[in-house]
């Protein structure tokens, strides 16, 4: 190895693709919208209290 070589980082390689990409179906929207709130985070913590399991 010379001065000049010590210096660089060897050459990398771009890494293959681990996923298939297959093309949008037509008539898709590439930007779709958001989705809509589905529910507040504490919607179902009186539920959750109140059920019990059978054996308790």
């Amino acid at each position: 190895m010379t001065e000049t070589d010590a210096g660089q980082a060897p050459p990398t390689r771009a890494r293959a693709r681990r996923r298939v990409t297959t093309a949008p179906p037509p008539g898709s929207d590439p930007t779709p919208p958001r989705e809509p709130e589905r529910h507040r985070l504490d919607d179902n913590d009186e539920r959750l209290k109140a059920e019990k399991p059978p054996h308790y």
